[in-house]
């Protein structure tokens, strides 16, 4: 640790990272959390739950500059603490990107970077195309031109995609309900397949939001009287009425959200990459085996007709 060693060059390439960040609303109820008063505790997954909505992430990208040092002495501490120093600098340059790429302000910065490569492609492609002839010149041309509409329309349908995605999310934190809100991270997190796919499941999931709500104020009272007892009807009282305002609005909002994602794609003219075989089936065990065809196009087949009995 405290022998120096000469470095004539030692060199580390730019990195690019991309980061997508969603923190949970928090773990289970602790034995002491539930001797809190309801009211307080309340308030408290209800500060957790908007917290982790602000703080939603998808697709930033971060550019961080190349460690270099030329003809120097160092030891190996000198040298960690150099380099852990040059990259903290970087990300600290570099916290606009955080900042901006926040979904709940629709990632700015995300459409900024669409624009840029837009109005890039309506120059470079048509140059491009120049050099080789008129025609595809003219190829070039349409090519820019499709790009820079696709990322201007599909950019400012991103973001508000993304926020109504964060209100929606919010409004689903304010329900309690943590099946609830894992089926519409599952919903949500799907990707349409196209504009009328996205209308579809915006729909599903408005009336599912009203359904919902409404038997919300029966089932809800009930399980907690199951689970807790007096205490836990009470709670399930006021879940109930939360969630026959909640639901609906959240259904509302994420048809939108659902819409405008379809508006970005069908702009953007984005295709999905179609599997080539069933995914691997992965036991409660953990372990994995080695490829089964028949028993993955099995569990595919399962899977399908879950979604259809739900």
């Amino acid at each position: 640790t405290s022998m120096l060693s000469f470095f004539e060059d030692f060199h580390i390439s730019p990195i690019k990272l991309h980061l997508s960040l969603s923190l949970g609303s928090g773990g289970e109820e602790s034995n002491q959390e539930k001797r809190e008063l309801i009211p307080i505790h309340s308030v408290n997954l209800l500060l957790k739950s908007i917290g982790a909505t602000l703080t939603d992430v998808d697709d930033l990208i971060f550019k961080l500059a190349y460690y270099e040092i030329r003809y120097q002495f160092y030891n190996r501490d000198q040298l960690m603490w150099s380099v852990v120093r040059h990259y903290s600098e970087q990300f600290l340059k570099q916290m606009y990107v955080l900042v901006f790429g926040l979904d709940v302000l629709g990632n700015p910065f995300g459409l900024i970077r669409g624009l840029s490569e837009g109005f890039e492609a309506l120059f470079y492609e048509p140059f491009q195309g120049a050099v080789q002839g008129p025609e595809e010149f003219a190829e070039g041309l349409v090519i820019g031109v499709k790009s820079l509409f696709g990322h201007t329309v599909g950019g400012a349908a991103g973001v508000v995609s993304r926020i109504t995605g964060s209100v929606g999310k919010g409004l689903a934190a304010i329900t309690m309900d943590k099946e609830y809100q894992q089926k519409r991270r599952e919903e949500m997190g799907r990707q349409p397949k196209d504009f009328g796919d996205s209308l579809a499941r915006g729909g599903k999931g408005l009336l599912l939001g009203v359904v919902g709500g409404v038997t919300g104020i029966i089932t809800k009272p009930v399980e907690g009287a199951k689970k807790e007892g007096a205490a836990g009807f009470f709670k399930g009282i006021g879940k109930g009425l939360v969630g026959a305002v909640a639901r609906p609005t959240g259904g509302i909002i994420d048809m939108a959200s659902s819409t405008f994602q379809g508006i970005q794609r069908v702009a953007e003219s984005t295709e999905d990459v179609s599997r080539l075989r069933s995914p691997r089936l992965i036991h409660e065990d953990g372990i994995i085996r080695p490829y089964d065809r028949q028993e993955s196009e099995g569990y595919d087949i399962f899977e399908q007709e879950l979604e259809i009995q739900e």
